[in-house]
């Protein structure tokens, strides 16, 4: 009776291991399966292209370029790299000042002269702007009408001042005095920035418009005598 008692619990013991290694051999394969499922879900989760961030190639093919300074310039004039830095900075001064003038009422300039400038009065002044805008409406096809002064006013370029009143004039200029002498910057219809250059025979005459253009134009107008 013993060693049948003992048969039947060696038979129980074999049977009940190998249903206990089966179970913990099939909850591994569940867990190495769910833990599998897991990464797989999370890779998938992870959008490798996401909508908001750009791709080298899209940030050099797509990005829009920055914006352009617009400069009015005579096609074809040879320009010094001081000549293109200057160009840059007077265009940036100018849309600066058209933007204070709107916003506050008051211009400025952060070029300042490399030569001594002529004082001129109010008389002066007035007579100046009289000119101006007599020759504006003149020419109403490419200039606003009517101008501000945040458009307008005494050209801050050096190298215009530096023609006007250097202490040889030649051109157009021949044989006038500094203070007889100026140069206003005006903004035309199209956008770009112009020069016109007044001259009057003396003090208290009438300003008259002597020509018109760009710094290049006015320097070949004035060195050349063309």
């Amino acid at each position: 009776m013993k060693k049948i008692f003992m048969i039947a619990l060696t038979i129980t013991i074999l049977i009940g291991g190998s249903l206990y290694f089966q179970n913990q051999s099939s909850y591994s394969e569940y867990v190495s399966m769910q833990a599998d499922k897991t990464i797989s879900e999370e890779l998938n989760a992870v959008d490798n292209n996401p909508k908001n961030v750009k791709t080298e190639n899209e940030k050099l093919g797509n990005e829009e370029p920055p914006e352009e300074i617009s400069l009015d310039v005579t096609p074809d004039v040879e320009r010094t790299p001081e000549d293109i830095a200057l160009d840059k900075r007077l265009d940036a001064d100018r849309k600066s000042n058209e933007r204070t003038y709107r916003e506050e009422g008051r211009t400025g300039s952060s070029i300042r002269p490399t030569i001594e400038i002529p004082t001129l009065s109010i008389d002066d002044y007035i007579g100046i702007y009289k000119t101006v805008d007599a020759y504006m409406r003149e020419n109403s096809d490419r200039f606003p009408e009517p101008a501000d002064n945040g458009t307008r006013g005494s050209t801050s370029d050096p190298r215009i001042q530096n023609i006007l009143y250097a202490e040889e004039k030649s051109g157009i200029i021949a044989g006038f005095e500094d203070e007889n002498l100026v140069a206003w910057a005006v903004k035309k219809l199209d956008g770009a920035y112009t020069n016109l250059l007044l001259g009057r025979t003396s003090a208290g005459e009438d300003w008259q418009v002597l020509s018109e253009g760009d710094v290049y134009q006015l320097r070949k107008e004035i060195s050349d005598g063309n």
